[in-house]
Parts: C-alpha cells; sequence; structure tokens
C-alpha cells in the first residue's frame, strides 16, 4: 500500500474524528451497537426481537428502492414465516473458521432462500428482493470484529487510489475474498497509527458500550468517511486524462504535507501547553523605567504588573512589558523569569495562528 496516499489520507480522517461529534457519526456504528444489545436468535418474539435489533440497521440498509429489513418484517407478519426466517439467519450466522468463500456462499444461499419466499409472498413487490452484500450487512452485525462492511462505490474508490483492481462486483458476483484481503491490509497498515487507535478505542468504549470490532469497524469508516468527505484528489482516477492526473498528483501532494504540517503543530502545541509558563509573581521586586525612574513592583492586577513610582502607580503588560526597552530589573533573575513568560506567550500564539492558516489552507483544497 502506498504509504504516502495513505498519510494524506490517514491524516485527513483523524482531523476529521477530531472535529465531528457523536451525533455525526453513520449509522453503521449505532447499527452494531443497537444489534449487539437486542439480537437473540431463541427469542421467544422473534419478529418483535428482530425489529429491535434492526432499528438502526434499516436506517442504513433500507431505500426507496431496496428494503431487505423491511421486507423481513413484513415476510414475519405471516406466522408461517417466522420459523423460516429464523433458520435462515441460524445458517447465515454459522461459523466458517475464517473461510470468506464459505462465508460469501452463506450469504447468497440466505438471500435466495429469502428471495424464494417474497416473490411467493409479494410477487409484485420488487423492493424486497435481498442481494448477498445484504445478508453480508446482517452478518457484519453479529460479528463486526470478524467482517467489514461493504458499500460497493466507497470500495472502489478505494481500490482505484491504492491501485487495487475496483470490481468487486455485487449479488452472486460479490468478491467478498479480495474485499477482504484490500480491507486486512489497511488493518495491518493502521498499527502504525496509533493516534487514530486511541481515537477509534476511546469512542468505542464512550459511545458504543465498549464494543470489541478488532479495529474492523475503523477499517470500514475509514473508506466511508474518505468517500462521503472527499478526501481523494479530484481526478485521481484510472480514467483521469494525463493533465488531470498530474493536478490530482500535485493536490494530493499538497493536502498531504498540509495534513502532516498541522499534526506537526498540533503536537508542538500540545507539549507546550503541557508546561504551561505561569505568572511570575514580582510583588517587591526593584524596577526601573526609563522615564519614571526607580519602582516597586504592586500585587499584580490581571495581566498587569503594577509599579509604584514613589507614590505614582503604573501599569504595564507582563507579556510585552520587559521587551518594550523601558523597563529593566536589578535582578537579572527577575528579568529572566519575565522573559521565559513572555517567551512562551508568544509561541503559544504563533502556533495558534500558524494552525488556524494551515487549516484554512486545508479547507480551501
Amino acid at each position: 500500500m502506498n504509504t504516502e496516499n495513505l498519510n494524506g489520507i490517514l491524516a485527513q480522517y483523524i482531523q476529521h474524528c477530531k472535529s465531528r461529534t457523536a451525533a455525526d457519526e453513520g449509522t453503521i456504528w449505532r447499527a452494531v451497537d443497537c444489534f449487539g444489545v437486542n439480537w437473540d436468535i431463541d427469542d421467544s418474539d422473534f419478529p418483535v426481537m428482530f425489529g429491535d435489533a434492526m432499528q438502526q440497521a434499516k436506517q442504513a440498509l433500507d431505500n426507496p428502492a431496496l428494503q431487505p429489513v423491511g421486507g423481513l418484517q413484513d415476510l414475519m407478519l405471516r406466522d408461517a414465516e417466522v420459523e423460516l426466517v429464523r433458520e435462515c439467519f441460524r445458517w447465515l450466522f454459522k461459523e466458517d473458521d475464517g473461510d470468506i468463500t464459505k462465508r460469501r456462499g452463506r450469504a447468497e444461499l440466505f438471500a435466495d432462500q429469502i428471495n424464494g419466499r417474497f416473490r411467493r409472498v409479494f410477487p409484485r413487490l420488487s423492493k424486497y428482493t435481498m442481494n448477498a452484500a445484504n445478508a453480508l450487512f446482517f452478518l457484519n452485525l453479529w460479528e463486526p470484529h470478524d467482517n467489514y462492511f461493504y458499500h460497493a462505490a466507497e470500495a472502489k474508490a478505494w481500490a482505484e487510489y491504492f491501485d487495487y483492481e475496483a470490481d468487486f462486483g455485487g449479488g452472486a458476483a460479490l468478491d467478498l475474498p479480495r474485499y477482504y484481503t484490500m480491507c486486512n491490509d489497511l488493518l495491518r497498515e493502521l498499527e502504525n497509527y496509533p493516534e487514530l487507535i486511541a481515537l477509534h478505542k476511546a469512542y468505542a468504549a464512550q459511545e458504543l458500550g465498549g464494543i470489541e470490532d478488532s479495529l474492523h469497524l475503523l477499517v470500514y469508516d475509514i473508506l466511508h468517511t474518505a468517500y462521503a468527505e472527499q478526501f481523494y484528489p479530484k481526478g485521481y482516477a484510472r480514467s483521469a486524462t494525463t493533465k488531470e492526473r498530474a493536478k490530482a498528483v500535485k493536490e494530493k501532494n499538497t493536502r498531504a504535507e498540509l495534513c502532516v504540517r498541522i499534526g506537526e503543530c498540533e503536537q508542538t502545541l500540545q507539549e507546550l501547553l503541557a508546561s504551561p509558563a505561569e505568572l511570575p509573581d514580582l510583588t517587591g521586586c526593584k524596577i526601573t523605567h526609563r522615564m519614571f525612574g526607580a519602582g516597586t513592583v504592586q500585587p499584580a492586577e490581571g495581566q498587569f504588573m503594577v509599579i509604584d513610582f514613589n507614590g505614582t502607580l503604573k501599569k504595564f503588560s507582563y507579556t510585552a512589558s520587559m521587551s518594550s526597552g523601558y523597563l529593566s530589573a536589578e535582578d537579572a533573575a527577575v528579568e529572566a523569569r519575565l522573559q521565559a513568560y513572555q517567551d512562551y506567550n508568544k509561541e503559544k500564539d504563533r502556533l495558534e495562528k500558524e494552525l488556524k492558516n494551515l487549516k484554512a489552507e486545508l479547507m480551501k483544497l
């Protein structure tokens, strides 16, 4: 996998994760959480249990043209179909010792069995037709630690950008082993990004009840977010012209460089903020001003140094007083303490401004 390309995508993904809220997360995360809490294949009221377990999955999977979850719910309105659906799920969730080819075969058989019942019960409602990819969605809900959600357009975009064979097919032609190979490649690369893994685990622990997904949900979310948020440079596709590709490569390099600089700037700022310079207490110190002469420092007022010049009180900014050249201290150590405080604030302001400008540049791309 091209490390430079991956660094650029993941740098953008990390920034995206830091700025988004739980409410912005896709329904896939919620679907897995909801399913894990409610699923019980032996429940005496299987249709009700199924409806509870699929509340979030229905939002992610069903659409006006295709409604596999809604179709199953309508199918189970007929008591005679409930046990058939239950047994189909038993077969779909059968262990396969990691054989992805067998897994795809079970998904295809599941879809064929359910479709057969649909054709008998709802002969004119083609929207209830299910394909292997829909069946695999249920497998992902059941074992997120051993599967990867699949969305054809998202998978193709990632494959094209990282030079995999992009067409994974669909339905009976879905090449699940090849798709899982691509996802596993990304999974292995994630070992080199501890910050990203920490963000993911913290989110899972806080928002999803600590789902153990072996980072498989993270892999899918990276593919999904890169596609949805358009992390890929424009024109970067196999069908692009030479001119479009050259422009895309330049934009990719610029974006990746900006993301790296943002990460470095954030790291430096975090390290600086971890050891803040405290406002020095100079009360009682002797200070000389070019115009007002000798004075004594009084208790500070916020960010202002108060100096008593023979009964006349004057205020000076702690962050700029010594650097102005008008003030000097009898004790060199006092000047050093004040200079350290001023240097800290100048560096903090510089980093914050640089970070703001870098992010603004990134947003323009």
